[in-house]
């Protein structure tokens, strides 16, 4: 089933309530406060569903007066779509206004518009308010899907009404279910039997029953026990659905609204942040809101509409998050779009240099950012909200690292020439420490530059190197003293091993059988004492060596060109 979360706006008093009750017959007013002052306070919640195209419609109710601007706020921002209510007595009022602004604040730029109370207004009014709301959308850039004159009282253009929320959700682009986890979190509390329970509206990815998750930015985790939504239990939940989920070791007394469920390894908490905004002055302080919570920040211009903001508290935040902005009073302000969740780097003159970049492309332009250090592949996926794939980028991948290739041609080219100026060999922790890199870099430089190879902590020089020098070297030529030897008899000398082959000390005679060179000649000098020509049992009683050994012994020595096999002899050609 599709799942689409739709808010009402509007001013108070224009029937948000009424109306939402008429259509779904939920009462979203649940507070004793609401009921007895005739007035929305908090955000209340109901659905309608469409079996004909399967699709569920929950509908956050938000309160109209300007004092609960923040529960306005905290209803918007998990919906997809709006339906803007407006009383044909009044028209557009001042939280008319707000909520439109706040609506595109969150990147909500469509709505229907519901015209209230129409039993009570002429209907000429009602045309003439019509009018009016389409020039101030228009004017406003929002798209209006639909005009519906109502009365909730009487029940008038209700059914008209259904089938245009039907129409407009089938419509709207369906949640990310794809996308990492998030749920955006409005109230827990305790149920007896059950142990805490935590409720909100989940905008992207999804979860099952026995899932980990973490409540950000405080850093609790446990486990999902059971799943409600609306009152039913189900197996999972997924973006767009409103979800009760049963987590008993989450403390009720910690969570707050405005944190945000997430799985753990997923997304990551942060203070910092790149935003774009043209609505706010550099140095000054506002409240930026993430879905429902507002956290206090100092802003500092960068370039163009490019500010670094420096929050109070960590936040949980994905490339592309939207929001409003408030001012320390309370006001609105305006609102931004977020464009690089995690920055390394601050400096000015960095992110001017690399400002198109940073807008459009934020996965190279954190592959530059990270610099020697690289970028992590999870930060990457984390700045996004989603998995990304790592054939898909555009860099040098070494573990779980993504460098620029740019940054790894300088660091070996560099390393060459520090090689260069060393006679043969180099202490490993030198060159680590002189390019300024992890292990695992060093690692790779050195694999993609030919002729090196690390031994005993030193990076030798294959050609140039005086081996004989190192202890791993005089160790494997003392086992070889007494024969030929099998690979798994030295497999404690492998490094050394395969650059003793390549400088002429140890011969490989194939079948995973060593000699060292010492030895070998001391086997050819013995078969020359036999003269220029013998057969296999001659040199197997002059060497004491059995089959196993002395064949490929023999056949090495063809392959060298010392010898010739004619027939039943072998006979020495040098």
């Amino acid at each position: 089933m599709k799942y689409v979360t739709l808010a009402t706006a509007g001013h108070v008093d224009h029937g948000k309530t009424s109306l939402i009750k008429a259509l779904t017959n939920i009462d979203t007013d649940r507070l004793p406060q609401e009921k007895e002052r005739g007035m929305s306070i908090d955000i209340g919640f109901a659905f309608i569903d469409y079996p004909q195209i399967n699709t569920r419609v929950e509908i956050i109710d938000i309160p109209g007066h300007e004092r609960f601007l923040k529960n306005a706020i905290a209803g918007l921002s998990s919906a997809q779509g709006v339906l803007l209510v407006i009383d044909t007595n009044e028209g557009i009022m001042p939280q008319t206004i707000q909520h439109v602004n706040l609506m595109k604040s969150f990147g909500i730029y469509h709505c229907l518009v519901v015209l209230t109370k129409i039993d009570r207004s002429d209907p000429m009014l009602v045309q003439i308010v019509k009018e009016y709301v389409e020039e101030f959308l228009s004017k406003e850039g929002v798209m209006c899907f639909g005009f519906f004159p109502v009365s909730s009282t009487e029940g008038t253009g209700l059914e008209e009404l259904r089938e245009g929320i039907g129409s407009y959700v089938r419509d709207l682009k369906e949640p990310d279910w794809d996308a990492f986890f998030r749920m955006n979190i409005d109230s827990a509390f305790h149920v007896k039997g059950y142990g805490t329970v935590v409720r909100g509206s989940c905008i992207s990815g999804r979860l099952k029953e026995g899932d980990t998750l973490i409540a950000e930015p405080i850093g609790i985790e446990g486990k999902v026990r059971r799943i409600q939504n609306h009152g039913k239990f189900v197996k999972e939940g997924k973006a767009g659905e409103r979800l009760a989920l049963n987590i008993p070791e989450m403390d009720t007394k910690l969570i707050e609204r405005g944190f945000w469920l997430v799985k753990k390894g997923e997304l990551m908490k942060t203070k910092f942040l790149l935003i774009s905004t043209k609505d706010i002055k550099p140095g000054k302080e506002y409240v930026f809101f993430f879905g429902m919570r507002g956290v206090s920040g100092i802003a500092k211009h960068i370039q163009d509409d490019i500010y670094a903001i420096k929050l109070s508290q960590f936040v949980i935040c994905a490339r592309e998050d939207k929001g409003p902005i408030l001012d320390t009073s309370g006001r609105y302000v305006g609102s931004y779009t977020l464009v690089h969740p995690h920055p390394k780097k601050f400096s000015k003159n960095f992110i001017k240099r690399h400002i198109t970049l940073l807008k459009e492309d934020l996965v190279n332009y954190q592959i530059i950012e990270g610099g020697l250090k690289g970028v992590n592949l999870k930060e990457i996926s984390a700045s996004l909200g989603k998995a990304i794939n790592p054939q898909h980028l555009h860099g040098v991948r070494i573990g779980m690292f993504i460098y620029s290739a740019h940054i790894i041609g300088e660091l070996r080219n560099k390393l060459v020439q520090l090689l260069g100026m060393h006679k043969g060999m180099m202490r490993l922790a030198e060159a680590k420490s002189k390019l300024r890199v992890s292990d695992e870099v060093l690692s790779y430089l050195l694999k993609e530059t030919r002729g090196y190879t690390v031994i005993e902590g030193y990076i030798i020089n294959e050609k140039k190197a005086d081996i004989e020098a190192l202890e791993s070297f005089k160790k494997l030529i003392q086992a070889m003293k007494d024969g030929i030897k099998e690979e798994r008899e030295l497999i404690a000398f492998k490094d050394i091993l395969s650059l003793a082959v390549r400088k002429g000390y140890v011969h490989s005679l194939g079948e995973f059988l060593y000699i060292s060179d010492t030895l070998f000649n001391e086997f050819v000098n013995k078969l020359r004492q036999l003269g220029e020509t013998f057969n296999i049992q001659q040199a197997k009683e002059k060497l004491g060596l059995t089959r196993k050994y002395l064949i490929p012994l023999l056949e090495y020595m063809d392959r060298k060109g010392l010898t010739v096999r004619e027939e039943q002899v072998r006979r020495f050609l040098r």
